[in-house]
């Protein structure tokens, strides 16, 4: 958080009590500290942690969003992180450090619960697929960066973008329940991609088979997901459903007791986020309703599980 944000936040504490001791003996209270480390944050010797800030804006009704608003002098609903994932500066891996910071603010909860309608694979289920999520990383540059197309190739990933996205899609698996429902395009949509890059000669035959043989391997990881229904990483609970209608975009919403968050998928690889509690109820509304009419195919549904995979093993043989 810059200087300027967390001052605004400081003032926003300040507001809400009448006197600075009862102040420091209620921050003390809520985040469950010493009085001298309430003291030291308040002096900025200390920074609050983002999971503080979540706690002192629960109780104190503070709106991150609108303090956010009041910064950049307009107050807006969703707020978004957009890194260079190409030729990453520091502040990008800054950016991506906030999101993996956001997501444990609610996902060490006990009760902590994602949902998210996909019509692309989300960060957690590509991540650890080098030809994949290159795959990713050059449609990310051929539409963000107009100006220099790169062949696929051509695209590299520096060791610190790699190891911090890779921490960003374990941070996504220690949810303690997460349900995932699949646009059932999603795999032909990444067909029909890679066939077009393809024909226009930005991807070679020998990065298509290799791709190829991911996806492969991926829809395997998935069919073992969806047989035990844990993630293999952590061992928390996940159910993943196949939608009967088209989805849009990809959606998400994170809840755990003490915060709330919806997500939005923006320019593929980055998304835009909210607080807002009513954003977030009709977020959680959307995909719940949207889940009554998917097939759930974890630990039940046999055939149309077998059936699903098939498909998906036909339309990525077709590369």
């Amino acid at each position: 958080m810059d200087t300027h944000l967390y001052n605004l936040l400081l003032a926003e504490i300040r507001k809400s009590f009448p006197k600075k001791s009862v102040m420091v003996d209620t921050l003390a209270e809520i985040l469950r500290i010493e009085k001298g480390a309430v003291y030291r944050r308040l002096r900025q010797e200390v920074p609050f942690i983002f999971n503080e800030i979540a706690q002192i804006s629960k109780h104190l009704n503070i709106s991150l969003d609108n303090l956010i608003g009041i910064a950049t002098q307009n107050i807006v609903p969703f707020k978004s992180l957009l890194p260079n994932f190409s030729f990453p500066q520091e502040i990008d891996y800054d950016k991506i450090e906030l999101n993996i910071d956001f997501f444990k603010s609610i996902s060490q909860s006990e009760n902590s619960e994602t949902a998210s309608a996909l019509n692309q694979l989300p960060h957690e289920f590509f991540n650890e697929y080098q030809h994949l999520f290159k795959f990713y990383l050059f449609k990310w540059n051929f539409f963000n960066n107009n100006d220099k197309t790169i062949p696929y190739n051509q695209i590299s990933i520096s060791k610190e973008m790699c190891q911090l996205l890779k921490k960003y899609s374990l941070e996504k698996k220690k949810f303690k329940k997460a349900n995932f429902i699949f646009d059932s395009r999603i795999f032909k949509i990444i067909v029909n991609e890679i066939d077009f890059f393809y024909s226009i000669r930005l991807i070679e035959k020998e990065d298509v088979l290799n791709i190829k043989g991911e996806l492969f391997s991926l829809l395997d990881d998935i069919e073992k997901l969806a047989l035990t229904g844990k993630f293999k990483e952590t061992g928390n609970s996940v159910n993943l459903y196949i939608s009967e209608i088209d989805v849009p975009t990809n959606y998400t919403y994170m809840e755990s007791e003490n915060f709330h968050l919806s997500i939005v998928k923006m320019f593929l690889l980055t998304s835009v986020s909210s607080t807002d509690e009513n954003a977030f109820e009709k977020m959680k509304m959307w995909i719940n309703a949207l889940i009554k009419i998917s097939t759930l195919i974890t630990l039940t549904n046999e055939r149309q599980r077998v059936m699903y995979f098939e498909k998906q093993r036909k339309i990525v043989n077709e590369l």
